[in-house]
């Protein structure tokens, strides 16, 4: 009895979600969001930008990674808020838990018709991007392209969860937003697109 009204509520709130899931016209909600202590950068690198990251290169960060998501998905029914409890969700860390295999500068859990979950390494991606930064970048420049680099983490990510096992890396363009890697020059200061993932996801959460 108690393990049957334990699980009515999840299994109602699974249907409900199913039913939502076939109507064609609804727009779902992609949570992107910065940890407040996720800023912080190595010595090494704030000597490469000249000091560390203010409060004025943080805000431009994150408004450049909003930008590049709501670019990476510009035809598709996905708005992009701060809401942690949106369908889909990546958050942005200081650093990822360590793993065993080489560090990853993003991660998902797709929960198929229950959304998704990830998350972004802030100070592995800002580490690339002051990496591959032209000699000549200016420091404005190098804060665009963490920003950029960090939104382009998310849409991988996001890709990840809405597609789930479909999902496919493209590990031949280097300029897709499904390269398995963001150790590229355009990760940060190039173009992206969508190669394999793009006629699903259009398929899905077409317009």
């Amino acid at each position: 009895m108690t393990r049957s009204r334990a699980r009515a509520p999840a299994v109602a709130a699974f249907a409900v979600v199913l039913a939502a899931g076939c109507q064609s016209p609804r727009t779902f909600t992609a949570g992107f969001w910065y940890e407040d202590d996720s800023y912080a950068l190595p010595t090494a690198a704030t000597v490469r930008l000249g000091g560390p990251l203010t409060d004025r290169d943080i805000e431009a960060i994150k408004q450049i990674s909003r930008l590049e998501l709501a670019r990476a998905f510009a035809d598709l029914r996905i708005r992009v808020t701060d809401d942690r409890r949106a369908f889909w969700r990546v958050g942005v860390l200081h650093t990822l838990p360590p793993r065993r295999r080489s560090p990853n500068a993003g991660e998902s859990v797709a929960l198929g018709p229950l959304g998704g979950l990830g998350n972004v390494d802030f100070v592995l991606v800002a580490l690339t991007a002051i990496r591959y930064a032209p000699p000549d970048a200016t420091r404005r420049a190098v804060v665009e392209g963490i920003g950029r680099g960090i939104g382009r983490v998310a849409a991988h990510e996001f890709g990840h969860q809405i597609l789930g096992a479909d999902f496919a890396h493209d590990k031949v363009d280097v300029n897709s937003y499904e390269y398995p890697s963001p150790d590229r020059a355009s990760q940060y200061y190039g173009e992206l697109h969508w190669t394999t993932a793009g006629p699903l996801l259009r398929q899905k959460m077409g317009r």
